[in-house]
Protein backbone atom coordinates (compact mmCIF):
# COMPACT_ATOMS: atom_id res chain seq x y z
CA UNK A 1 0.00 0.00 0.00
CA UNK A 2 1.23 3.63 -0.73
CA UNK A 3 2.57 5.97 1.95
CA UNK A 4 0.57 8.80 2.74
CA UNK A 5 1.33 11.81 4.60
CA UNK A 6 -1.86 13.23 6.27
CA UNK A 7 -0.52 16.77 6.90
CA UNK A 8 -0.15 17.58 3.05
CA UNK A 9 -3.81 16.46 2.27
CA UNK A 10 -7.30 17.97 1.96
CA UNK A 11 -9.83 16.76 3.42
CA UNK A 12 -11.47 15.96 0.86
CA UNK A 13 -8.49 13.91 -0.63
CA UNK A 14 -8.28 11.82 2.51
CA UNK A 15 -11.88 10.96 1.48
CA UNK A 16 -11.21 9.82 -1.77
CA UNK A 17 -8.83 7.71 -0.93
CA UNK A 18 -11.03 6.27 1.88
CA UNK A 19 -13.73 5.71 -0.27
CA UNK A 20 -11.95 4.02 -3.28
CA UNK A 21 -10.36 1.78 -0.44
CA UNK A 22 -14.00 1.08 0.77
CA UNK A 23 -15.12 0.37 -3.21
CA UNK A 24 -12.33 -2.07 -3.93
CA UNK A 25 -12.98 -4.09 -0.47
CA UNK A 26 -16.90 -4.47 -0.71
CA UNK A 27 -16.49 -5.34 -4.23
CA UNK A 28 -14.31 -8.78 -3.36
CA UNK A 29 -16.96 -9.29 -0.42
CA UNK A 30 -19.60 -9.35 -2.89
CA UNK A 31 -18.56 -10.69 -5.19
CA UNK A 32 -18.22 -14.47 -3.09
CA UNK A 33 -21.55 -14.45 -1.51
CA UNK A 34 -21.33 -16.61 1.46
CA UNK A 35 -22.55 -20.11 1.16
CA UNK A 36 -24.96 -22.33 3.85
CA UNK A 37 -23.69 -26.28 3.00
CA UNK A 38 -22.68 -26.74 6.32
CA UNK A 39 -25.59 -26.39 8.20
CA UNK A 40 -26.91 -29.24 9.99
CA UNK A 41 -30.98 -29.47 10.68
CA UNK A 42 -32.26 -32.06 13.28
CA UNK A 43 -35.19 -34.16 12.11
CA UNK A 44 -38.02 -31.58 14.07
CA UNK A 45 -35.83 -28.76 11.95
CA UNK A 46 -36.01 -30.59 8.70
CA UNK A 47 -39.94 -31.65 8.88
CA UNK A 48 -41.13 -28.06 9.69
CA UNK A 49 -38.95 -26.60 6.90
CA UNK A 50 -40.31 -28.85 4.21
CA UNK A 51 -43.69 -28.38 6.37
CA UNK A 52 -44.32 -32.35 6.30
CA UNK A 53 -44.77 -34.48 9.53
CA UNK A 54 -41.93 -36.62 10.96
CA UNK A 55 -43.55 -39.89 9.67
CA UNK A 56 -43.25 -38.61 6.09
CA UNK A 57 -39.51 -37.58 6.56
CA UNK A 58 -38.75 -41.27 7.75
CA UNK A 59 -40.29 -41.86 4.38
CA UNK A 60 -38.76 -40.00 2.21
CA UNK A 61 -35.67 -40.59 4.07
CA UNK A 62 -35.88 -44.39 3.47
CA UNK A 63 -36.76 -43.84 -0.30
CA UNK A 64 -33.67 -41.28 -1.10
CA UNK A 65 -35.76 -38.12 -1.39
CA UNK A 66 -33.74 -36.67 1.12
CA UNK A 67 -30.23 -37.52 2.53
CA UNK A 68 -29.98 -37.86 6.26
CA UNK A 69 -26.42 -38.00 7.46
CA UNK A 70 -25.96 -40.02 11.06
CA UNK A 71 -23.47 -38.90 13.99
CA UNK A 72 -23.70 -41.10 16.79
CA UNK A 73 -27.33 -41.82 17.30
CA UNK A 74 -28.38 -38.86 16.11
CA UNK A 75 -30.04 -38.27 12.44
CA UNK A 76 -29.15 -34.66 10.40
CA UNK A 77 -30.06 -33.21 7.14
CA UNK A 78 -27.73 -30.83 5.47
CA UNK A 79 -29.68 -27.52 4.89
CA UNK A 80 -28.14 -27.36 1.49
CA UNK A 81 -29.33 -31.15 0.25
CA UNK A 82 -32.85 -30.58 2.02
CA UNK A 83 -33.43 -27.48 -0.02
CA UNK A 84 -32.16 -29.58 -3.30
CA UNK A 85 -34.48 -32.07 -2.40
CA UNK A 86 -37.52 -29.86 -2.14
CA UNK A 87 -37.05 -28.29 -5.60
CA UNK A 88 -36.86 -31.85 -7.00
CA UNK A 89 -40.25 -32.25 -4.99
CA UNK A 90 -41.89 -29.33 -5.86
CA UNK A 91 -40.66 -29.68 -9.47
CA UNK A 92 -42.19 -33.64 -9.67
CA UNK A 93 -45.34 -32.30 -8.29
CA UNK A 94 -45.77 -29.42 -10.40
CA UNK A 95 -46.20 -27.11 -7.62
CA UNK A 96 -49.21 -28.18 -6.71
CA UNK A 97 -50.38 -28.59 -2.48
CA UNK A 98 -50.27 -26.10 0.35
CA UNK A 99 -47.44 -24.22 0.63
CA UNK A 100 -46.08 -23.23 4.42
Amino acid sequence: MNKLILTTLQLADIRQVVEEVLETKLSKLSSHPPQSQNILLTRKETAKLLCISLPTLNDWTKTGIVKAHRIGNRVLYKEQEVLEALNEVRTLKTGRGASC
